[in-house]
């Protein structure tokens, strides 16, 4: 897998390392990972733009786009894995930042194994 790192030259940094994204990579079943093919952490500032989402995935491309620079480690993991396991196909595609209350405890409970192992690493 191909790991893009989008290039900046100012202080607001990406809430992911390379490091830590490949941690995540190893924790989840690899069919959750398989159909991906490239990683890009992008340069631009997720508020900045019109995404809907920090973390998508695109089917043309198989490519995982993260946007996370200035933003939470922990809340860009969290999408990550929900964005893995939408992928994986555990999940129907959703948007963490709307889904109702039902659906973020089912997120929740079906991550919760990865993050807390994700948290509990020493990167």
């Amino acid at each position: 897998m191909k790991f893009v790192i989008g290039k900046f030259s100012n202080e607001v940094f990406h809430a992911l390392t390379k490091k830590e994204l490949t941690l995540l990579f190893k924790l989840v079943p690899k069919e959750w990972t398989k159909p991906i093919t490239g990683v890009v952490l992008s340069a631009k500032i997720f508020s900045k733009t019109k995404v809907e989402q920090a973390v998508f995935y695109t089917d043309k491309t198989k490519q995982l786009s993260i946007l996370s620079r200035g933003l939470d480690r922990q809340d860009i993991a969290r999408q990550v894995l929900i964005e893995l396991a939408v992928v994986g196909g555990e999940l129907d595609p959703i948007n963490p930042n709307k889904a109702s209350k039902e659906q973020v405890v089912a997120l929740d409970t079906l991550i919760k194994p990865y993050m807390d192992k994700f948290l509990k690493s020493r990167i």
